[in-house]
């Protein structure tokens, strides 16, 4: 089986989990400052932290924008995975679920209302959406950039450009912890609310043996032998980028029947995922012919498609493009013999 998300985990990173370990467990350790500083550094931010898990990372996010402007409603993009809504919801927001642009897959600005204090927005598949854009309605941005890792939105690296971005490291990612996620920012304040809720409301000056919570919070760090695992890999992500970008253009040249997602001058994708969309009324057997032949696919649903989160309101863009899509492997460990198969298996379901 042709794996979706195979991960390239080496020695180098077995061996900084071994010396984490050998320190002691927990999240105080050494690697949670390296790896954080790390980010930092790449992403040229004020502040890097690291948590628990993509979905923590934008709860305590969506909370700390909420405790300074006073937030009560934020758009979030209908085609996008079912947390980013989720967290909004957690954190006691109203979400507005905004239809996607029909060739980014991303969020539209045109369809969010007047009525929000806040957008969230989400680099699908590693595309970055148009920062520059959405900063027009002048309202704060989340950016769920659990998947852009490594993208670039005109020529800078992914991180900077909202008030405040959240990251994953999940199995699937580009680079990962197994779980565990990130947040970053250049707000003082954010960056101060989210490392206290983060960690049990704790003050971010606490003494080692105070029991003092100054705010609300909950236990959403992460472990530093996570964070030692993704130490090393953090140097890789060029060339992980780079290879997923060689693959997306072999895919693209030989599937050129198929619409993919587009991608603007202004970003370089990092490719966390390559999708083609095909007939609805024929991709779920082309998914089931693929995984029959040994390729693991994955078909994303949209959040207005999931019962939870059923709307009124018509977001045509995310239905059909929810109804049409699957996802290909494309991950750090394929080989050009691997997308040969996949290519041939597709073009030998199409004959």
């Amino acid at each position: 089986m042709i794996g979706w998300d195979d991960q390239d985990i080496r020695d180098i990173d077995k061996k900084n989990v071994l010396l984490s370990l050998n320190k002691g467990v927990g999240a105080r350790g050494e690697y949670i400052n390296l790896v954080e500083n790390k980010f930092v550094n790449l992403l040229n931010v004020k502040h890097c932290i690291l948590t628990a898990n993509g979905t923590a990372s934008i709860i305590a996010a969506a909370f700390a924008l909420k405790e300074k402007y006073n937030i009560q409603n934020i758009a979030v993009p209908s085609f996008s995975f079912i947390a980013s809504a989720n967290a909004a919801k957690f954190a006691g927001i109203n979400v507005h679920l905004i239809d996607c642009n029909i060739n980014t897959w991303n969020i539209n600005l045109e369809n969010i209302p007047s009525n929000v204090e806040a957008i969230m927005s989400v680099d699908v598949g590693g595309l970055s959406v148009d920062y520059d854009n959405l900063k027009k309605r002048k309202v704060p941005i989340l950016a769920d950039s659990a998947e852009s890792i490594g993208s670039l939105y005109k020529g800078q690296l992914v991180g900077s450009q909202a008030d405040i971005h959240t990251y994953s490291f999940q199995r699937s990612k580009i680079i990962t912890s197994g779980e565990g996620g990130m947040i970053a920012t250049n707000d003082d304040e954010l960056a101060d609310l989210c490392r206290s809720f983060i960690n049990h409301g704790y003050s971010i000056n606490k003494k080692s043996y105070e029991y003092i919570h100054t705010n609300f919070g909950l236990n959403f760090r992460m472990c530093d032998a996570e964070a030692a695992l993704l130490y090393n890999q953090i140097d890789r992500i060029p060339d992980y980028v780079k290879r997923r970008n060689e693959i997306a253009s072999k895919y693209k040249h030989a599937l050129n029947k198929y619409v993919t997602q587009h991608i603007p001058e202004y970003s370089l994708s990092n490719y966390f995922f390559f999708g083609i969309l095909c007939n609805p009324y024929k991709r779920n057997k082309l998914a089931d012919y693929l995984i029959k032949n040994n390729i693991s696919v994955k078909c994303w649903t949209s959040i207005n498609q999931q019962k939870q989160w059923t709307t009124q309101k018509l977001l045509p863009n995310s239905t059909y493009i929810s109804q049409s899509n699957i996802l290909l492997p494309i991950h750090n460990k394929l080989t050009d013999l691997d997308v040969e198969y996949i290519i041939q298996t597709i073009r030998s379901f199409d004959d």
